[in-house]
């Protein structure tokens, strides 16, 4: 074990044990192999961050030339659901399957979410996850779709599992990264990370958050741009507010910032 991992497992387990509500982590430093889990594969409501693996589905099938991420979308007013931007987008606007990523992930999109969904597809999706391992992970409706979750559909996942896609995301490198790095909630992972501008989190981490009442979710790679990315993931529940839960991710947050920032000997 690395100095590096030892530190942050001291430090994540200290924050945990001193936090009064539902947490999983999840840190694994690539270079060395080296992890840190705490209720790593507890399976949780997922909120936003199953948008992670419908952006690993999207390319996935761009890869095996199943489509086209230049293909268009006419944009439609049945399509709108709250969450993002495009509900305020006026209707016939055409995008690119890869401007609707880059929205779904950027501004956490729902619109941008289910229109992805349905050109993808559940099965699709699911069997996608299921080929990568993520075992806990499950797309069960659409975003907003408030029938199917009183049927019992729901998204779930776990800090192990979104560990697992981020690994793969950032071996596959290019686009993917760049839609993550342009993430604009930051009150999460980045809050205490140095920084002078929101704009220069771009170079530090590319990350999704996720939120529902009473959870906060973040995971993503920190230095994904370095030769030395760490994979961290922070979720949350039954927190008592929206800080607590911010609060907590922030801190996880700094715990392997300070480790790992290459800076560091």
């Amino acid at each position: 074990m690395t100095q590096k991992i030892a530190s942050v497992r001291e430090g994540l387990r200290q924050l945990a044990a001193a936090t009064p509500f539902e947490t999983s982590l999840f840190v694994k430093d690539i270079v060395s192999g080296d992890t840190f889990e705490h209720n790593a594969a507890t399976r949780t409501p997922a909120a936003s961050m199953i948008k992670l693996f419908i952006l690993w589905t999207l390319f996935e099938a761009a890869d095996a030339n199943k489509l086209s991420l230049d293909e268009t979308y006419a944009y439609k007013e049945s399509d709108r659901v709250e969450g993002g931007m495009l509900h305020m987008v006026r209707a016939g606007a055409q995008l690119r399957l890869e401007d609707i990523a880059l929205l779904m992930l950027a501004v956490s999109d729902n619109t941008a979410a289910n229109i992805l969904i349905d050109r993808l597809g559940i099965g699709a999706i699911n069997a996608a996850i299921e080929k990568i391992g993520s075992k806990e992970t499950v797309l069960g409706r659409k975003f907003m779709d408030f029938e199917a979750k009183k049927q019992g559909r729901d998204n779930f996942t776990s800090a192990r599992d979104l560990a697992n896609v981020l690994e793969r995301i950032q071996a596959h490198g290019g686009r993917m990264l760049d839609m993550l790095s342009v993430q604009k909630n930051i009150p999460k992972l980045p809050a205490k990370f140095p920084f002078e501008d929101a704009d220069d989190l771009e170079a530090i981490i590319a990350h999704k958050t996720g939120e529902l009442p009473g959870r906060e979710h973040d995971a993503g790679i920190l230095f994904h741009r370095s030769d030395t990315p760490v994979i961290v993931a922070a979720l949350t529940g039954d927190i008592p507010n929206r800080l607590a839960g911010c609060a907590f991710c922030a801190d996880a947050g700094k715990i392997v910032y300070d480790a790992f920032a290459p800076s560091k000997a």
